[in-house]
């Protein structure tokens, strides 16, 4: 079997004969320390047809400067972002407009990974919530959450970088 890379006009045709999501998607990153990881979130919420990324508490906010934006290929002019000083200030909103909100978070009573498709197959709006570098989600934040999902870990490190961790759960249902 011979296999020859798309390019061009090729990729754009390809993604347009793509499905569209079932799944109305938010992405808050809540207090994100590096500014590379929020660009780097706005990259991969782009390709994974992200509506809406929501930025708390110090993560940096577009517009972002030169090497910020070649980290984020321009995706923080193509997918819609707010600010809010406190994720609390914006969980009680989107739960009122009937989104499932998970945690990406060691957590216990967590939806594995693995299970997260069958979970949310009923529930067509989700708001996924990526924390700090350092410390994860915000105690309070998590107690408002649904639910939270957690990605196996194999080896003797319990944790990826948050970028990584987005992308895995963005592309897993």
């Amino acid at each position: 079997m011979s296999l020859k890379q798309l390019r061009g006009k090729e990729v754009k045709r390809y993604f347009k004969d793509q499905p569209k999501r079932y799944h109305e998607i938010v992405l808050v990153l809540e207090n994100i320390q590096y500014a590379k990881n929020v660009a780097n979130m706005f990259r991969t919420a782009e390709s994974a047809g992200v509506e809406k990324i929501l930025l708390t508490g110090i993560s940096q906010r577009p517009p972002f400067g030169i090497g910020l934006k070649k980290v984020s290929r321009g995706s923080e002019n193509k997918v819609k972002h707010e600010y809010f000083e406190k994720t609390l200030d914006i969980l009680p909103t989107l739960k009122d407009a009937g989104y499932t909100i998970l945690a990406i978070e060691l957590a216990d009573n967590n939806v594995p990974l693995s299970s997260l498709k069958e979970f949310l197959k009923d529930k067509p709006k989700v708001c996924l919530i990526a924390g700090n570098e350092d410390s994860g989600v915000n105690k309070s934040t998590l107690e408002l959450c649904d639910n939270a999902v957690t990605i196996p870990m194999y080896g003797k490190n319990p944790s990826l970088n948050v970028n990584v961790s987005v992308g895995i759960v963005l592309f897993s249902f």
